[in-house]
């Protein structure tokens, strides 16, 4: 018997501990300028409390190129927006997709978040059936906004699959109950930028030695390396990006939120023997006659930005986002 009183004693502190370490990480942890490479749903699920407790932000929703691939979080459009004074939250992630973009909207909208404004970007390689994210949900996004999905829109995308090994449903169990485990590469990322101490560690080894220059070098664009990232076969409602883009523009329409569409800038001189078609050009059009059909306004930058601003066929530089930062402050701008 006092072994068992012992040992519940034990447990009760252990409990009570976590209980502490959790209430203090939770009050103690910043709002990053963007979600980290590797969120987790925990996260995800923390920063949509914090946004649902403030006053109504133009809310970020969409793919790397919105979140900022290959720069630091400040460089990012919407985080230099947020500088010059925008009330902003970017949402936007690597891996985003127009499915992922109505589960997210889904997911702030049925945790009770009215953002005052959305942008999102709508890009054309997405809508290519061979696209990773075409059919596929974030798997810190899926958790959480799958529930929330209609089964006919819900069987149009991969399930995903499931991990039920014993390691992992105590892995699931522990997060559930100690917010900071569950977040753990979170706060690994914060700390140190990357994945963990050892990722930062070589990065920065591989920038002083030079590594990383050569490297960029040799492994520059090219269009051979793009060729079928964009599907010129005509767009109609059988495409699953098509579908749920349809469903975006309509629940924004219907929640009364002003919402903004951006064409996403692509890199006509390095597709030009691919995209300077007139399918593409039917594609886009067929898009853009979508989303604005729902009401909401689109920002045409698919061929606003020059070769020199871009990085590959869509991500742009530190300098292609300062732009885009204040082509989407004017557009903001007006009514």
């Amino acid at each position: 018997m006092p072994l068992l009183r012992n040992l519940g004693l034990a447990a009760l502190v252990l409990v009570a501990a976590l209980g502490v370490t959790d209430v203090a990480f939770l009050r103690a942890v910043p709002s990053p300028p963007r979600l980290g490479t590797n969120f987790s749903s925990a996260f995800l699920h923390l920063e949509i409390e914090r946004l649902r407790r403030e006053e109504p932000r133009t809310v970020f929703l969409g793919d790397s190129v919105l979140w900022g691939y290959a720069l630091r979080p400040s460089e990012s459009a919407p985080a230099l927006l947020a500088a010059g004074g925008l009330r902003d939250a970017n949402f936007a992630f690597e891996g985003g997709s127009p499915a992922n973009t109505y589960a997210m909207l889904e997911l702030l909208l049925a945790s009770g978040v009215r953002p005052a404004r959305v942008v999102f970007n709508v890009n054309q390689k997405t809508f290519n059936v061979a696209d990773s994210a075409y059919a596929t949900l974030h798997p810190s996004v899926a958790p959480l906004a799958r529930p929330l999905l209609r089964p006919a829109d819900a069987a149009l995308l991969e399930p995903g699959a499931a991990d039920d090994s014993l390691s992992a449903q105590l892995d699931r169990e522990a997060g559930a109950l100690w917010h900071l485990y569950a977040m753990r590469a979170d706060v690994r990322e914060m700390l140190f930028g990357d994945i963990d101490a050892a990722h930062a560690l070589h990065a920065a080894l591989e920038v002083a030695s030079g590594a990383k220059a050569r490297a960029d070098a040799r492994d520059a664009p090219t269009t051979e390396r793009f060729e079928g990232s964009y599907d010129l076969a005509p767009l109609g409602t059988g495409n699953v990006s098509v579908h749920y883009l349809a469903l975006t523009v309509a629940a924004l329409r219907d929640a009364h939120i002003p919402a903004v569409a951006i064409l996403t800038p692509t890199n006509h001189a390095l597709l030009h023997p691919y995209v300077d078609t007139p399918q593409y050009a039917g594609n886009l059009a067929y898009v853009r006659r979508l989303i604005e059909r729902s009401g909401a306004r689109v920002v045409d930058l698919d061929r606003a930005f020059a070769p020199a601003e871009f990085l590959d066929n869509d991500h742009l530089t530190a300098a292609g986002n300062r732009r885009l930062a204040r082509r989407l402050a004017t557009e903001l701008a007006d009514p």
